[in-house]
């Protein structure tokens, strides 16, 4: 009766304390978590001293316990001693843990002169080289001290042993080394033993068909077959930039999108990992569209997370492109019905300009220079609606050199440029518009961009035959039509947050929007304007 009594006083000072406290003081500048310690019961010989951890809890720890001829208590940091201050034969007393947070808990102290050898657990199953699943701690519940560890038989080649915390928290570590069954002796000072039994497997290795990849192609691709592993596969690549990996199955597909080294690290759910090494590299291609394809892409999924592409203020658009033939209204690229660059004139005409077309025909602006066949060209279009006149608002660059614009129409200008909306479907287009085949660009196509800036007339210069900056702001999306493989798309390699592929379809089936797999022969040598 007199001992429930010490554990009732106990308890209710400590919780007088911190009601009083709570009181006068709440600190409402974190959220306090419960506290937790590592062992909830221990077990000492008199005189004897053992540490617990505090695995969980909010700092600033105090320690009391109900009765300090049975055993007493301190704490630093984050790690509480205890002492067994009793001399008889068989004590209990109850340490008190609290924190700034006011959470508590509680730690019973068992004293004897002897124990019997008693483990938390005398099973365990490790996986070897599993995260998570490879060490075990076995925590001794009572003892005798002046522990000992025995491997049995040929146990060694299965589990290594960690006794360094022993004596000081009654902890063993078994690390799994390899498959098979390790017997483990522990023994103490009054020769008391326990035996341990730790039955280790080991994952299938994780192997692949081939770890280094060569594309030959900008967007070529090529497989690599899982061999053996243990399902749940992930693939990381490095650099997202340069390279994409799919799986299905036990293949994994590795795409290029851009030139460059990068690796591929693929992940079991086991755990286990293996690392691929790709290097791209091919010629450079322009692609011949020859009223054959054309490409679209829509911004729209980009205006979900940033509305400001649909209010532009500036923007650029720029494409080197080689015509093969003049037909009226081909396309070259842009937002059909909102901002359109494309040719004016069938070949029977006698002035070939370049026509910028807007705001439903509202604005119709040309170019005073013919353009040329057969010849690679650079046309960029750059739009500054804060600009006050038309003929700064609109500039036309043809091979970095401004060519005056002439204005045909100007019923309206643009005050916002929405690079999400068009009378296409929303798309942006490159080589045909309005799903008209007599639109579609006769000719080939090296690189298109898209910017939410307006660009100067030195560095449409300096970046003609490719982009030489790195890291441009503004840059929604650079088309660099290199492939060099069959494809349904080209890769946008902007390098920027945003990814928005452009994708491939026949101009020549009736308006369709289908994707469509341009053949490797599409790829054609790339040239540079003069």
């Amino acid at each position: 009766m007199l001992k429930k009594n010490h554990f009732l006083l106990l308890y209710f000072a400590i919780g007088l304390s911190i009601a009083m406290v709570s009181c006068a003081k709440k600190d409402t500048t974190f959220n306090a978590v419960e506290l937790q310690v590592e062992q909830s019961k221990i077990a000492l010989l008199p005189a004897k001293s053992i540490n617990v951890k505090i695995e969980n809890g909010n700092g600033e720890y105090r320690v009391s316990t109900s009765n300090e001829n049975v055993a007493r208590a301190s704490v630093a940091g984050d790690v509480v001693t205890i002492t067994a201050t009793s001399l008889q034969d068989r004590s209990h007393a109850v340490i008190i843990v609290t924190d700034k947070a006011f959470k508590r808990t509680s730690i019973d102290v068992e004293v004897a002169k002897v124990f019997n050898l008693t483990l938390d657990q005398t099973q365990a199953a490790l996986e070897v080289d599993v995260p998570g699943k490879s060490e075990v701690v076995i925590s001794i519940s009572t003892g005798n001290f002046g522990y000992k560890t025995e491997l049995m038989e040929n146990s060694a080649q299965f589990v290594s042993l960690d006794p360094a915390k022993l004596e000081s928290y009654g902890q063993l570590g078994i690390k799994a080394r390899a498959a098979g069954i390790a017997k483990v002796k522990l023994t103490d000072a009054q020769g008391k033993e326990a035996l341990i039994t730790v039955n280790v497997s080991a994952p299938t290795a994780l192997t692949l068909s081939k770890t280094n990849i060569a594309l030959d192609a900008i967007q070529a691709s090529e497989e690599i077959s899982i061999s053996s592993g243990n399902g749940g596969y992930k693939a990381t690549i490095a650099n997202k930039y340069i390279a994409k990996a799919s799986i299905s199955g036990n293949t994994i597909t590795i795409t290029g999108k851009t030139k460059g080294n990068t690796t591929m690290t693929l992940q079991d759910k086991k755990g286990r990992t293996v690392t691929v090494n790709i290097a791209i590299d091919g010629p450079e291609y322009a692609m011949n569209l020859s009223d054959q394809y054309f490409g679209y892409a829509n911004f729209s999924d980009i205006a979900i997370v940033d509305e400001s592409i649909k209010r532009c203020k500036q923007t650029t658009f720029e494409l080197t492109c080689r015509i093969t033939g003049y037909r009226g209204l081909q396309t070259f690229m842009g937002l059909e019905g909102k901002l359109m660059i494309r040719g004016k004139n069938d070949d029977f005409r006698p002035t070939h300009p370049i026509q910028i077309s807007g705001l439903g025909d509202k604005v119709v602006l040309e170019s005073t220079k013919n353009f040329n066949l057969n010849e690679w060209m650079n046309i960029a279009l750059v739009v500054d609606c804060e600009r006050s006149t038309i003929g700064e608002r609109y500039k036309l660059y043809i091979n970095g050199v401004q060519d005056v614009l002439v204005v045909a129409k100007q019923d309206e200008t643009h005050s916002t440029i929405d690079l999400t909306s068009s009378s296409d479907g929303n798309r942006f287009v490159v080589g045909r518009a309005a799903g008209q085949d007599f639109r579609a660009m006769k000719g080939s196509v090296s690189e298109a961009r898209v910017w939410t800036v307006a660009r100067t007339e030195q560095q449409i210069k300096d970046n003609m035959c490719g982009l030489k900056e790195t890291s441009p702001a503004g840059l929604l999306a650079r088309w660099n039509f290199n492939a060099g493989a069959e494809t349904e798309y080209i890769q946008d390699s902007n390098g920027g947050k945003y990814e928005t592929n452009l994708v491939i379809a026949n101009a020549k089936t009736g308006g369709s929007y289908s994707p469509f797999a341009a053949s490797k022969s599409a790829f054609v040598s790339k040239g540079c304007p003069n």
